[in-house]
């Protein structure tokens, strides 16, 4: 029985056998008293707005020792007939939603059942809201994918394979295919990136990999190496060193939402939002070559406020890659 099927039936026998022994409920449960005690321990960590763990279920024990009675003791809203106003029905399905992700397979199965009585039980408004509502998790990380694309990834590293990748531009808002030298798989806050000369860019380019739909290694192996550690232009660099200045950079109201999750919890990194929606971002700056990069994979949407010798540089490499995609 998994954790989630053997708490819901010792509440459910609980909860039918008041007054009961820690002695009898060992005995009818076949549970000893140390794992009653833990699996009570487990339920009174609960809690769904507005109540608190602790406040939402909770016990006592009356009596010492074997001898003890059990008293549960719930929120005020369990004495209701079952339903939720519309926020605690979506609040419950986001819930189960969450816990959906990464659980073995029975216990997935007995959150879909307790879906489907959920919505078989609830009334009104409360109903309408968990039918229409969409999915609250677009099943964060991707669990599986994401380790079938870092798999692929990484063994294109390893032989240094040309790869096919398909990737969703947030700045441009559509999905194109690009073919990558992959150098590196790096890791920055809460978000990896693959580290890649981009054919079409003509240009080393950190791509999101939450952004890769998909990857195929090619059969054609490449020559061209990854620029040394100082010039690498590596994510993980942007936090080391010594920073000669500050980089500061407007973004559109358009990928704002992009820059927010992608640097909330990075350190040294401040984030202001303007009153029209832009967003200003200010992270210490260890690597030029890196924030060239950065900055010209979000095109029109990106302005780059200082320092002053940065764009000039900024502007060449324009220029440069202007001009190596100019037709002849």
């Amino acid at each position: 029985m998994s954790d989630f099927a053997a708490l819901t039936s010792l509440l459910s026998f609980l909860t039918s056998n008041r007054g009961v022994t820690l002695r009898d409920a060992s005995r009818a449960t076949g549970l000893k008293v140390k794992e009653i005690c833990a699996r009570l321990d487990s339920l009174t960590m609960c809690g769904v707005p507005p109540y608190s763990p602790n406040d939402y279920i909770s016990y006592r024990l009356i009596g010492s020792g074997e001898d003890a009675v059990i008293e549960m003791q719930f929120a005020q809203h369990f004495a209701r007939p079952l339903n939720f106003t519309p926020q605690e029905a979506l609040a419950l399905k986001y819930a189960l939603e969450h816990f959906h992700r990464g659980i073995d397979p029975e216990s997935a199965q007995q959150i879909d059942d307790l879906t489907a009585v959920l919505e078989q039980a609830l009334q009104g408004r409360a109903r309408e809201a968990l039918q229409e509502s969409p999915r609250g998790f677009v099943v964060p990380r991707q669990t599986d994918r994401m380790r079938a694309l870092m798999g692929t990834l990484a063994d294109a590293v390893d032989g240094r394979w040309i790869t096919e990748i398909e990737y969703f531009s947030s700045h441009r808002g559509k999905l194109g295919t690009r073919r990558v030298h992959p150098f590196q798989i790096l890791e920055i806050g809460t978000h990896f990136y693959l580290y890649a000369f981009c054919e079409l860019a003509g240009a080393t380019r950190h791509f999101r990999l939450e952004r890769i739909r998909s990857a195929r290694a090619t059969e054609t192996r490449f020559q061209r190496v990854a620029a040394g550690k100082r010039d690498a232009g590596r994510m993980t660099a942007l936090f080391g060193g010594h920073a000669r200045e500050n980089l500061r950079v407007r973004f559109s109201a358009k990928v704002g939402q992009d820059i927010v999750d992608d640097w909330r919890d990075s350190p040294g990194a401040l984030l202001e939002q303007l009153k029209d929606g832009r967003w200003d971002l200010e992270v210490p700056l260890y690597n030029p070559v890196w924030a060239i990069g950065f900055l010209t994979g979000f095109g029109q949407e990106v302005e780059l406020l200082a320092p002053t010798w940065l764009k000039q540089e900024l502007a060449e490499s324009l220029r440069s890659t202007l001009q190596a995609h100019q037709a002849g």
